[in-house]
C-alpha cells in the first residue's frame, strides 16, 4: 500500500470514489471541479441557512420538546453526489485551515464515515505529499490513496 501521486493530466481520471478538495479560493482544482459540478460549490458557498424564528424557539422551550433541527457549522465539510458529472461518487469540500494535521483529521472522519472508499485528495497550494502522508498516518495506517498537487 502506497500513496500515489497523480499528474495534473490524470487528476480528473477515474480511479477513486471519494475526492477531497479544500474550499473555493484555496485550490485551483476546486474551481475546476466546480465547473464540472455545475457550480454547486460556488452556489453553496453563498448559501446561508434560514434561522429558526424566535417564537418557534420559545414554543419548543415552553412545550419541552426536543429541538428537531441542528444548525450546520460554518466549517463543516460539504458533500456533493457527483457520479453523473465526474468519474467518482462524491466530492467533499473539507475547509482548509492552514494546518495539514487538522485537515487530515477532518478528511479521516469523512472517509471513515463513508466506510473508507477509495480516496483522492487534492492538496492545497504549498502542501507536499510527504507532509500530508505524515499527518494522515497519525489517524490511519491505511496509506492506499491518491494525491493531486496544486
Amino acid at each position: 500500500m502506497a500513496v500515489n501521486v497523480l499528474s495534473q493530466a490524470g487528476a480528473l481520471n477515474p480511479g477513486s470514489d471519494l475526492w477531497i478538495v479544500p474550499q473555493l479560493g484555496k485550490s485551483q482544482w476546486t474551481s475546476k471541479l466546480d465547473w464540472y459540478l455545475n457550480f454547486q460549490l460556488c452556489k453553496s458557498s453563498r448559501h446561508t441557512s434560514a434561522n429558526v424564528p424566535g417564537f418557534l424557539n420559545d414554543v419548543i422551550k415552553e412545550t419541552e420538546l426536543n429541538k428537531f433541527y441542528r444548525p450546520v457549522a460554518a466549517a463543516a465539510p460539504m458533500m456533493i453526489a457527483s457520479e453523473t458529472l465526474l468519474p467518482n461518487k462524491w466530492v467533499v469540500v473539507v475547509p482548509w485551515n492552514d494546518n495539514v494535521g487538522t485537515w487530515a483529521e477532518s478528511i479521516s472522519r469523512v472517509w471513515s464515515g463513508l466506510q473508507q472508499p477509495t480516496l483522492r485528495v487534492f492538496l492545497p497550494p504549498g502542501q507536499s505529499t510527504g507532509n500530508f502522508q505524515q499527518a494522515w498516518v497519525k489517524h490511519h495506517s491505511n496509506q492506499d490513496f491518491t494525491v493531486v498537487l496544486d
